[in-house]
């Protein structure tokens, strides 16, 4: 019976295989880490779903507006505002870069909030795409401590996102 189970345990290893969750809804799809909860936003407009770690230190949450112009100025228009608005918070861009999700061009920003310790600190990887009429912000937060851990579970949301 151990040489069995051994020899499943081996072949599960070997495959890749790991436990995730699903969730399917709100017009997207993706897998989730296990052990984290998805919920719907009841106060976020535009928000479709959260997805949040068991601690509850990161979360993901996924957004649709209308889209009203090309990705390329949305995005710019999403750096200038949150540059403006953000800027008493600290705001420090670590990152940009272009990637591709659900097979469509991607924006992405990362970038921290907070002065000291006073302020509630974060590390936000934020990324914009559009299918159809419609803009799709993915925003990935965890404390700046926690982020670069937080981000293979981040992937896991990212790379299996498939708009419906």
């Amino acid at each position: 019976m151990k040489t069995y189970l051994l020899i499943i345990f081996l072949v599960i290893l070997a495959t890749g295989c790991t436990y995730k969750g699903h969730y399917e809804g709100s017009r997207v799809s993706f897998d989730y880490p296990i052990g984290w909860k998805c919920n719907k936003p009841t106060d976020l407009p535009g928000a479709l779903i959260i997805v949040s770690a068991p601690s509850n230190k990161a979360m993901v949450i996924i957004g649709q507006e209308k889209a009203n112009g090309s990705l390329e100025d949305r995005y710019l228009e999403h750096v200038q505002k949150l540059q403006e608005e953000l800027s008493k918070y600290c705001y420090e861009k670590i990152s940009n870069r272009t990637l591709t999700v659900d097979s469509s061009k991607a924006y992405e920003l990362v970038y921290k909030l907070g002065c000291d310790q006073t302020q509630t600190r974060q590390q936000i990887r934020m990324i914009i795409l559009q299918k159809g009429d419609y803009f799709y912000i993915i925003e990935c937060e965890a404390t700046p401590e926690d982020f670069n851990k937080e981000n293979r579970n981040f992937d896991t949301i990212i790379n299996s996102l498939h708009i419906l």
